[in-house]
């Protein structure tokens, strides 16, 4: 369970009397989900904490979820149910879905960050938030009207009681700080400076992040600004490691710096990256983006995995990722995740037992993995008890679309099947038994 608050003095952060410097991962789908595209939808608490213990695994400390999803989005739609349907109307069982979110992590010792709002269109940003006013997303930084009703959301987000645990978010320690967007391109110091001031009012517990897109010196001036952070991607400029070398440089002494998101396409990249923030003294790193396990088998996954940048990963990494750098980059993350808090790194424990899914037919035998795994072991046998025939020892998830594993049994009778998950410390124990009725087709 988490223990202390995250807090800052000058340019760090703490737990309790100890330095906290974290290198993690995001997880955009954490508290709803957009994949696999175009099927928006809730979270299953199943999903969620696989997600969480992936984090544990990686040795990330801290994971970032998306924003507060808006109607008229990209993802949520016209019709789509979103946390924000006018203002001062929100979803309750969106909202619902992330106080299982905060429990979870609380359970897992993860710390959270959550961004109120995106820049842009995908979850609904500035624009579907104005529009629900019937204005325009410049209006949306000096509107009075549109500021108020932003206010309503933080006042709503933050003095909201778990449902499931009591606990109010602003009183709850797995939360490590509010951002107060995604990527705010042109926004104002002032707005910063008049919602950061609000956000502090509600909330004297958690820090909080400036989400402007790259370091204001207005924010490093602040008080009410705890952290400041910056996204690296080529589109800003190739030279990704001598933007991040300048930033921690200039929030050196006045505040914490983190690395709120970053990928490339070159494995070098990401571990130049990592390895520039860590001797130059950042607080915090965390890649863009881990996609969990699937409760109905396999992962989820964003876009195409045969494309070198696409910024997509499941954890341990799969060898058909290789274009992507998948393996390579993560491993590398878990080594850094361990570099960064001075500790050396554990070894790898066996993974938990998967779960076998109901089995229609044995050519469709389908799983809930188990985090870390690497590959599973179906077994076959003729009675419950056994005894077992091992049918496969490399039994991949890593295909996408997912797809079931196909056995030919050789007679016509019930037949039972469990499956372990495998990774370099071995076998997990075996999963719960599975039967189905074999009919061989006359021909």
């Amino acid at each position: 369970m988490v223990e202390h608050f995250i807090t800052r003095k000058e340019d760090k952060l703490f737990n309790g009397q100890d330095e906290f410097r974290f290198v993690s991962i995001n997880i955009p789908n954490l508290h709803i989900n957009e994949d696999p595209l175009p099927n928006w939808h809730r979270i299953d608490p199943w999903e969620v904490e696989d997600a969480l213990k992936t984090i544990h695994l990686m040795g990330g400390q801290v994971t970032r979820t998306y924003t507060f999803s808006i109607k008229g989005g990209i993802r949520p739609g016209e019709s789509g149910k979103a946390h924000i349907y006018g203002p001062g109307q929100f979803d309750e069982d969106l909202f619902q879905d992330l106080d299982k979110v905060i429990e979870l992590a609380n359970k897992h010792n993860v710390r959270l960050i959550i961004p109120f709002i995106d820049y842009w269109d995908w979850f609904g940003g500035i624009k579907h938030f104005a529009a629900l006013r019937g204005k325009s997303a410049t209006e949306f930084w000096t509107d009075r009207e549109l500021i108020e009703d932003f206010k309503q959301l933080l006042h709503y987000v933050i003095n909201r009681k778990n449902s499931y645990t009591g606990v109010p978010y602003k009183e709850d320690k797995a939360i490590m700080a509010w951002e107060t967007g995604n990527e705010l391109d042109d926004c104002p110091d002032s707005w910063t400076a008049e919602i950061t001031d609000y956000i502090g009012s509600l909330d004297k517990n958690h820090l909080i992040i400036d989400g402007k897109y790259g370091i204001s010196e207005a924010s490093l001036d602040n008080p009410n600004v705890d952290i400041v952070s910056n996204h690296y991607y080529v589109d800003r400029g190739h030279d990704i490691v001598g933007r991040v070398t300048a930033d921690v440089e200039l929030a050196k002494g006045k505040k914490p710096f983190i690395i709120g998101e970053f990928n490339h396409k070159d494995t070098q990249i990401v571990k130049e990256v990592l390895e520039t923030g860590i001797e130059k003294g950042m607080a915090g790193a965390l890649l863009w983006s881990l996609r969990y396990h699937s409760k109905d088998g396999g992962f989820y996954y964003h876009g195409e995995p045969s494309e070198p940048n696409n910024p997509c990963f499941n954890w341990p990494g799969f060898p058909s990722r290789e274009v992507t750098g998948e393996r390579e980059k993560l491993q590398f993350l878990r080594e850094s995740a361990y570099r960064i808090r001075n500790s050396p790194i554990p070894e790898v424990d066996e993974p938990d037992a998967p779960i076998l899914l109901p089995i229609e037919s044995p050519e469709m035998i389908k799983w809930r993995g188990a985090a870390g795994a690497e590959k599973y072991i179906l077994e076959r046998a003729e009675q419950p008890e056994g005894p077992w025939e091992v049918i496969s020892d490399n039994m991949l998830e890593d295909s996408i679309p997912y797809v079931p594993f196909k056995d030919t049994p050789p007679g016509e009778c019930r037949y039972f099947y469990r499956i372990k998950a495998l990774n370099q410390a071995g076998p997990s124990v075996p999963s719960n038994v599975e039967a189905v009725d074999n009919k061989v087709s006359s021909k």
